[in-house]
């Protein structure tokens, strides 16, 4: 891939490129592994970015070189190749992925479902659950329950109490309904 070496490209000259290679934009875009549009976008720019990721990737396609700024040598040397491409490209995909698990955990975190419980009336609870959660707030959504062991204990005392004020009611009940 050698060429001209070019200290700054705009646009036009990039066109120009494209069209000395017999390539269309959609044609470049594929050899390039970018979009149609991004083509469309450069072409119409002023000035090119030399660092950046589609750019880079034309004008491996098309065999540009670009000198480096300001004495340092960006990502074209030698014969066009670019010796940290491939370091590049993979530290991106990793933090493409990173930010895609990322956004998913964000998403799962807000997802809101149908509650689904079952209602007094027998049927299933079509309110929302509260997010991350699989119940809406009245149906233990919203609900922890108690973290210390003085709050699992007043719990407790708590369900006892009502347990025991049920079966007192049951049992009066049963005896009225007892003939004597």
């Amino acid at each position: 891939m050698s060429g001209p070496v070019f200290p700054r490209m705009t646009g036009a000259e990039l066109r120009a490129k494209r069209k000395a290679a017999g390539l269309s934009q959609v044609q470049l875009a594929q050899a390039a592994g970018i979009g149609r549009g991004a083509v469309g976008y450069w072409e119409a720019k002023p000035a090119l970015s030399r660092s950046g990721w589609a750019c880079q990737r034309m004008f491996k396609v098309l065999g540009i070189r670009i000198l480096p700024v300001n004495g340092h040598s960006m990502r074209a040397r030698g014969d066009g190749v670019l010796p940290i491409w491939a370091a590049i490209e993979r530290r991106a995909i990793e933090q493409a992925r990173a930010a895609a698990e990322k956004r998913e955990a964000q998403r799962l975190a807000r997802l809101r479902v149908l509650c689904g419980a079952m209602t007094r009336k027998g049927l299933p609870c079509r309110l929302k659950s509260e997010p991350g959660r699989k119940r809406c707030k009245f149906h233990g959504g919203r609900s922890t329950g108690p973290r210390t062991a003085e709050g699992r204990a007043r719990i407790a005392e708590a369900q006892r109490r009502r347990w025991a004020a049920y079966r007192a009611e049951r049992q009066a009940h049963s005896q009225e309904e007892r003939p004597e």
